[in-house]
Formats: C-alpha cells, sequence, structure tokens
C-alpha cells in the first residue's frame, strides 16, 4: 500500500464528496481519483475502491464517467453555437448519446434535435434516443444489406413476431417487405438480422414455412396446434428435431388430411 501525501488526502475528501452529489460532478470526481490513483492507500485496484466506498458497480462507474464527459461535450458545443438550450438533468438522457460513439459535434447537434423533439424542454431518456436514431440516419443513409429470398430474424418492430424468422420478399430503400409463415411485414432493415444458412439449409426453412403456411390456410386452428407452430416460428436451425417433425405431421394428417377427404 501507499502512503497519500496530505494534499492527496485532502483531495480525496473533496473528490468523494462531489461523487455523492449530482451526476457530472459524480462522474468528473471519479475520473480523477482513478487517474491519480488516489485510493491506493488502501485499495489495490479502483474497482474494488468504488464497490467499498460507494457501492457502484464498474459498468455504472464507466456510465458516471462517460455521461460527465459527454455533458461538457453538449456544455461547449451550446456555448460556440450560442445557444440555450437546456442541459441535461440525467445521467440516462446522455446514454443514447455516448452509447452511440458520437463525436463532441454530433453529440451537441443531436442534444440540439432532442431539445427540439421536446419542445424546448429538457428531453427524456426516449426522446434522445429518437433523436440519435433520427440523426444517424440522416447523416450516414442507411444501405439495405438484404436480398430477395435471404432468411432472417425479426429482432423488433413488429408486435407479435420478436425473434420470428421471416423470408425476405421484397427488398426497399431502409426497410424489407418480409413473409412469416402466417402473414406479411413491412420491417426496418434496423429491425432485421441476417440468419447464416447455406443455400440447403434456406431451402429446408423455405420448405417449413410452406408447410406452416398450408396449415394457416386450412381454417381456425386449435390452441395446440398453434402453441406448435408459434414455437416452429423461433427455430434458429434449419432441420426439425424428431419430435417437432412428428408434432407438424401430427397436424398435417389432422387439418390437411382431413380438409383434402
Amino acid at each position: 500500500m501507499y502512503v497519500l501525501s496530505p494534499q492527496e488526502l485532502q483531495l480525496r475528501d473533496k473528490l468523494e464528496h462531489q461523487v455523492r452529489t449530482g451526476f457530472v460532478l459524480r462522474g468528473q470526481a471519479l475520473r480523477t481519483i482513478k487517474q491519480l490513483k488516489l485510493y491506493r492507500d488502501r485499495f489495490d485496484n479502483f474497482e474494488s475502491y468504488c464497490d467499498e466506498v460507494f457501492g457502484f458497480t464498474m459498468l455504472y462507474i464507466e456510465r458516471c464517467m462517460i455521461a460527465a464527459e459527454t455533458y461538457y461535450q453538449i456544455e461547449e458545443y451550446l456555448k460556440t453555437q450560442g445557444l440555450n438550450d437546456p442541459k441535461p438533468t440525467k445521467q440516462k438522457q446522455l446514454r443514447p448519446i455516448f452509447q452511440a460513439h458520437l463525436s463532441p459535434i454530433e453529440a451537441g447537434e443531436v442534444w440540439v434535435m432532442a431539445v427540439g423533439i421536446a419542445l424546448g424542454q429538457v428531453p427524456s431518456y426516449s426522446m434522445v434516443k429518437t433523436a440519435v436514431k433520427t440523426y444517424l440516419h440522416q447523416k450516414y443513409p442507411t444501405i439495405n444489406p438484404f436480398v430477395q429470398g435471404q432468411i432472417c430474424r425479426i429482432t423488433s418492430g413488429v408486435s407479435g413476431k420478436l425473434n420470428c424468422w421471416c423470408v425476405i420478399s421484397s427488398v426497399r430503400k431502409d426497410k424489407c417487405i418480409v413473409d412469416t409463415w402466417d402473414s406479411q411485414y413491412v420491417v426496418s432493415v434496423d429491425d432485421l438480422s441476417p440468419m447464416k444458412f447455406t443455400r440447403d439449409q434456406s431451402e429446408q426453412m423455405l420448405d417449413l414455412g410452406g408447410r406452416m403456411t398450408a396449415l394457416s390456410e386450412v381454417g381456425e386452428l386449435d390452441e395446440a396446434a398453434k402453441w406448435v407452430l408459434k414455437g416452429l416460428e423461433k427455430l434458429n436451425r434449419s432441420q426439425l428435431n424428431s419430435i417437432e417433425e412428428k408434432l407438424l405431421q401430427v397436424l398435417e394428417d389432422f387439418y390437411i388430411s382431413h380438409d383434402v377427404e
């Protein structure tokens, strides 16, 4: 262990007091303590010090420090632009900005956009998140990476279809029309994730989708049938196991064979 000088001890006491105040001073104080290693007289590392003294996790500490840095970037941007926009009041409001790894100028521009969304008031977390997404789409237009016939997974944006696989039916500028076993949707490229299948595996998925669609078209399915199909729509592999295949065949025998007869 090291021995801190009287000046270092005094500085640490001051900084520890700041940590217990607002989020900007907290992040700034934590960064200074870390840089100057003002914990070294009692702890071997910064993480142990923060856990013991403040009860902070490293994730929270990192967010505090980067939030303070982002706050000062926004403050400097507003000053240089001669703007009187309100400044952030909570760490969470800044999270979408620093998670997007924006430059200092971009951080300022996004904050101003978020304030505009909030009609001149301090924007909420969701408003800042919307501003970040809008800003990035405007500055860096999305290039649609998908192709017709590709198998993808819906990651968000479609109610009731989270993590369901689908087939790209048509490609637009920043959206795709996708087919699921029971419906068709328009989905943003940001809400789709490609599934890495070979050509043969993709054919197997298309065949499975066709069988599932055929069941959906015979009429009203009971809850048990829907339960099986809703399980199959979230598969992350192209081949059914023996139980899945038997369940699907039972449904086909019951609904489709009876319908044909």
